[in-house]
């Protein structure tokens, strides 16, 4: 009997229970083999690759092009534009206990996930007590259960079984447009627990045979406000699952099963030596440290939760240490867990640190489980990245563990630099941006969306010898695209792009600067009965992304959006003048050309935004850092980013590169060789003149720390970080505070 789907027959799956080992004793000798001899389930020899190179290089070859293929095929076959356009999409297949063997282009990082949602079924003894089948079909989107970062990214998990043994996972990832939390879109903000996250699901079986059981149709059609949307996510993930199930069950058929199961464990053990390889030959041993910061904003918006009614300010703190057994990653010290949306578990972290790891250090080799087995993780029970409590929200984690990764990419940066590897030397931001939201049509009709446009794409940082570049990279993709404006106009039908462009001077300067970031103007016709937006960024303005910049540079510029309500747009438009970008908007408004009753520059979280008719919303994202100090700026690069726009405001520049330039009768500008020379002199004897030594900076610092002279979202975060001992101890050390000295908490 065959099974027909989207992709023609497939064969159906045989209903055999396994009868081998459960799940539970499975984990159990992985773990105690891996741990007795250092190697992946014991695997000290390649004995398999060493035999017989080329059969087990076509063996894996055949897995990896099941994985690619399910890809390619199924986002076609039926999904959203998140996931066709933008590639938010992800397969792979997995040994029986989750470790990924391989992997379709999309965001990588998922990989380390995989485990946990089959390691919380193997402890639920999933297998024992229901029983898993060949073509079952589970669902997973829960951090807790699962390791899902957030609930907008949900999986498909299909086992397959052989001779009643369950020898692997075919998984299938997205992104959903929309996941049903009470603030609309795919990162609910304003969240307190998970109980407003949206639809959260443990790993739950929802289909048998390789098909859906009917109540699932039902539950996102009840669950989501962009039902179809999500429908045809599931049916992509399932088809492509559906793919890699009957691939592996034809290469099981071709290798044997025995075969399968010792060349599975070897390509993983063999992965994790070269990536141990790579790391030793690129990191420079030391400790490398960093932070970043994001303000939660909830006071005075945040009204429902009495206890959410605050602000917060989150300290991500995080080390990076080569060892013998690869990279430790470190991140006591970090803020403890809050009633806010940007809590994390620690899958949910991993997904974010393994973005730069598997980049960095897998480039050469499989990307398999062996990237997780050379990176040790520590974090701190109680903190953010590890709750003590099991109902904290996750909806938006993404928006500031991405800092996590930016932290260890940076590290591996600077250890590139200190090798002589310039090429792979640059800044790391992960300063993304989207917006999501709700509407009801005039005919009654509801939707939900998420724009993905600015998280497809992203501005690189300024590498250690050029200036970055605008929307070439995402950290969570290998394929970086800012994703089809029509697409997303189709999804939320009320908004219409008046602009799209990147916005000069935004960006992080330096001796070169970081790649520009990127601004649109969305234009509301028709909103029927009702629409409103939110906007879950990746990085706030009011704090940078990451503090870090390099060698002297300054971090990008974080995140931001305006919303211009009641606005003279009709008149404009008659005109044929009307904003492009968040500057334009801005210049109207001064001009006095574009009036607006209500107009709010949001820097932090912003609030459920109800739109009009001609109402604006305009969002800016995507700016990286520099490097270098400014004032070593090639004098010719700062006259090129006058002339091409991209320095809007020569007072600034002049001031900021010290560079002396005027405009020609054509408007060109010249350069003064002359006065910048002598400007570059002053503005550097002024450094000095306004400097102070380290010893007096240090004493005025303290006199404050002492006092405890800060604002109170400062004071509360210092208590919830020196409540671990590893940055309690820092700490003191640094400020030689008294033994008694202790930041009371709430």
């Amino acid at each position: 009997m065959a099974v027909a789907n989207d992709l023609g027959m497939v064969p159906a799956p045989a209903q055999t229970t396994p009868t081998g080992p459960t799940l539970r004793a499975l984990f159990a000798e992985r773990d105690r083999l891996t741990r007795d001899t250092g190697h992946y389930c014991g695997v000290t020899e390649l004995t398999l690759r060493d035999a017989d190179p080329i059969k087990y290089e076509r063996f894996y070859n055949k897995l990896h092009a099941a994985v690619l293929a399910a890809r390619e095929s199924a986002r076609f076959v039926a999904a959203s534009p998140g996931s066709r356009e933008m590639g938010e999409c992800l397969w792979g297949i997995t040994t029986p206990e989750g470790d990924t063997l391989a992997v379709s282009l999309g965001f990588l990082s998922h990989t380390a996930i995989f485990p946990v949602a089959v390691r919380y079924m193997a402890n639920n003894d999933y297998d024992v007590n229901d029983g898993i089948e060949d073509g079952d079909v589970y669902a997973v989107s829960d951090g807790k259960t699962g390791g899902v970062p957030h609930p907008g990214d949900f999986y498909s998990f299909v086992p397959i079984c052989v001779e009643g043994e369950i020898a692997g996972w075919a998984v299938g990832i997205n992104h959903l447009m929309e996941n049903g939390a009470p603030v609309a879109g795919s990162w609910a903000t304003f969240s307190v627990d998970t109980f407003m996250d949206g639809l959260v699901c443990p790993p739950m079986r929802t289909g048998r045979k390789l098909k859906q059981e009917s109540w699932w149709k039902a539950i996102w059609e009840r669950r989501t406000r962009a039902s179809t949307m999500n429908i045809l996510d599931d049916k992509m993930r399932l088809a492509g699952c559906a793919m890699i199930h009957h691939a592996t069950h034809r290469l099981i058929d071709e290798f044997g099963l025995q075969y399968y199961k010792r060349a599975i464990r070897e390509v993983i053990e063999e992965s994790r030596r070269m990536i141990v390889d790579n790391m030793r030959a690129l990191m420079v041993p030391g400790l490398y440290n960093g932070c970043a910061f994001r303000l939660v904003k909830y006071a005075g918006l945040q009204n429902v939760w009495s206890h959410a009614n605050k602000n917060t300010l989150i300290h991500i703190r995080a080390s990076v240490e080569p060892n013998e057994n690869g990279l430790l990653l470190d991140t006591e010290g970090s803020s403890r867990w809050g009633y806010h949306s940007y809590n994390a578990t620690p899958g949910g972290v991993d997904c974010a640190v393994f973005l730069g790891m598997i980049n960095s250090f897998a480039h050469n080799t499989k990307v398999t489980a062996g990237i997780e087995l050379a990176v040790q993780r520590h974090y701190a029970y109680g903190s953010i990245y590890n709750p003590d409590y099991e109902f904290t929200s996750n909806a938006n984690l993404w928006a500031q563990t991405v800092s996590v990764n930016s932290i260890g990419f940076n590290a591996v940066s600077r250890a590139a630099f200190a090798r002589g590897y310039l090429e792979e030397a640059f800044t790391v931001d992960g300063n993304w941006g989207a917006f999501q939201g709700a509407g009801t049509t005039a005919d009654g009709s509801s939707y939900g969306f998420t724009n993905f446009e600015w998280l497809g794409g992203t501005g690189r940082g300024a590498w250690c010898y050029k200036d970055g570049e605008p929307l070439v990279w995402a950290a969570w993709s290998q394929i970086a695209t800012i994703g089809d404006a029509e697409e997303f106009e189709s999804c939320v039908p009320p908004l219409f792009y008046l602009g799209r462009k990147l916005l000069p001077g935004y960006f992080g300067y330096g001796k070169y600067r970081g790649g520009p970031g990127n601004s649109a103007v969305h234009w509301c016709v028709q909103p029927g009965k009702h629409i409103a937006l939110t906007r879950p960024n990746g990085g706030l303005s009011c704090t940078a992304s990451v503090g870090l910049g390099m060698s002297g540079a300054y971090p990008g510029p974080g995140s931001f959006m305006i919303s211009a309500r009641g606005t003279n747009l009709p008149e404009l438009i008659a005109e044929g003048e009307t904003p492009r970008d968040a500057r334009e908007l801005l210049e109207q408004i001064d001009a006095g050309r574009l009036t607006v009753k209500n107009l709010e520059i949001w820097k932090t979280d912003c609030p459920e935004l109800a739109l009009k008719d001609h109402d604006l919303f305009v969002d800016a994202a995507g700016s990286s850092g520099g490097w270098g100090d400014p004032l070593d700026r090639d004098p010719a690069l700062v006259i090129k980013d006058l002339n091409d726009g991209m320095a809007p405001r020569y007072a600034f520049v002049s001031r900021m590169h010290g560079v002396v330039a005027a405009q020609d009768a054509s408007g060109v500008w010249q350069l003064d060789t002359a006065a910048t020379t002598a400007k570059r002199a002053e503005l550097k004897r002024q450094r000095l003149a306004e400097s102070i030594p380290a010893e007096a900076w240090w004493q005025a610092e303290r006199t404050k720390v002492v006092n405890k002279d800060m604002v109170p979202e400062v004071h509360e975060m210092y208590a919830q970080s020196l409540s671990f001992a590893k940055f309690d101890g820092e700490f003191r050390r640094f400020w030689q505070v008294p033994a008694d000295f202790a930041f009371a908490r709430e």
